[in-house]
């Protein structure tokens, strides 16, 4: 049921947290610079982190607010959700499932890196080529690089969960190819920088 739209919103209950998330999403990726452009999520365990995550995912589906609740359809507030779902680049990166050693192939390309990664989701192999040399020899992409990137492929909304666990793996070992632990640090602060510069992103 989590995987169906639809289903999801049925059996959800939208608390006032969880409605203002995806009030101000929706708008900011219509193209509302005066919204949040990044939200860190930070709950207990428990809290509702990945329950948050999963409706950021499917209300950018494409599926049409009427099918929704009418909670969803009072979110959407006149935003026509299929319209916008079918433009919208969705990214979904955990990084528990992100080796920092083995990396990920996708149709002949691998990938070493989170940034790596966060591209060819956004693109796939040209995507990807915009950034290659930072994947490649595990250095954050530059301001300009992202800039360029998502300009492209917005509107777009980036998940990111389980981001230090991933970090903490590369903490003190120069010889895994996902980038060092302060190469993490460097490309967040880019990546948000970017992410607020970018209408819809």
């Amino acid at each position: 049921e989590y995987r169906d739209a639809v289903e999801f919103f049925r059996r959800t209950y939208l608390t006032e947290g969880l409605r203002d998330l995806l009030t101000e999403a929706v708008r900011r990726v219509a193209g509302d610079m005066n919204a949040s452009p990044v939200i860190n999520l930070q709950t207990n365990f428990g809290g509702g982190k990945t329950h948050s995550m999963l409706a950021l995912y499917h209300i950018f589906s494409a599926t049409p607010a009427t099918q929704y609740p009418q909670g969803v359809q009072d979110i959407a507030n006149g935003t026509d959700l299929h319209e916008l779902g079918n433009r919208v680049h969705r990214v979904v990166i955990s990084g528990q499932d992100l080796s920092p050693e083995q990396g990920k192939d996708h149709d002949g390309t691998h990938v070493n890196t989170l940034w790596g990664e966060m591209a060819w989701q956004l693109g796939g192999r040209a995507a990807y080529e915009r950034l290659a040399r930072s994947d490649e020899t595990g250095t954050s992409p530059g301001r300009d690089v992202l800039d360029g990137l998502l300009a492209e492929y917005s509107p777009c909304v980036i998940l990111i969960d389980e981001w230090v666990a991933h970090a903490r793996q590369l903490y003190g070992d120069s010889s895994l190819r996902a980038g060092s632990f302060d190469a993490q640090f460097t490309f967040a602060q880019v990546l948000m920088d970017a992410v607020s510069a970018t209408p819809g992103a």
